[in-house]
């Protein structure tokens, strides 16, 4: 499978598991340690422990907000080997006809443990500098979106 097709689906996969809760899923695709990278810090996960809080805490806003679409759009992968991959995406959350934040970019490293690839790290145009993020603080605007 093409890297940009391989990332989409798994952005969409893990969306969706944050979004009904699914924790078996999202564990199952996420690799200890995780470093999550934000413009003003280097988070670094350590623990399931840690990993669970981050998810249940970031579903449970996700409820608050009212969000009926988590979407993270996939704009370039590229493969860096056979069990690694690095692409980029925008992420988009909605409630209803509404943002809840401005569309903002990330890029996620992929590696295929066994037959499953998993999140080894991501870094997010967000300012967040806690884990976990509650809500994601977008500082600046897409360029080319009218947010």
């Amino acid at each position: 499978m093409p890297a940009l097709q391989l990332l989409q689906s798994y952005l969409d996969e893990i969306g969706t598991a944050v979004l009904v809760g699914d924790w078996e899923t999202y564990r199952n695709h996420v690799h200890m340690p995780f470093t999550l990278i934000t413009e003003t810090a280097t988070l670094n996960v350590t623990t399931e422990a840690d990993l669970k809080r981050g998810f249940d805490s970031f579903h449970e806003m996700l409820k608050f907000q009212k969000v009926t679409d988590y979407v993270r759009l996939a704009e370039s992968a590229v493969d860096i080997s056979d069990h690694l991959i690095s692409g980029r995406y925008v992420s988009h959350f909605i409630a209803g006809s509404h943002r809840i934040v401005p569309p903002f970019r990330s890029t996620m490293t992929l590696r295929l443990i066994g037959n499953t690839w998993r999140a080894v790290a991501i870094t997010n145009s967000i300012s967040n500098m806690q884990w976990p993020i509650q809500v994601p603080r977008v500082d600046q605007p897409l360029k080319g979106t009218d947010e």
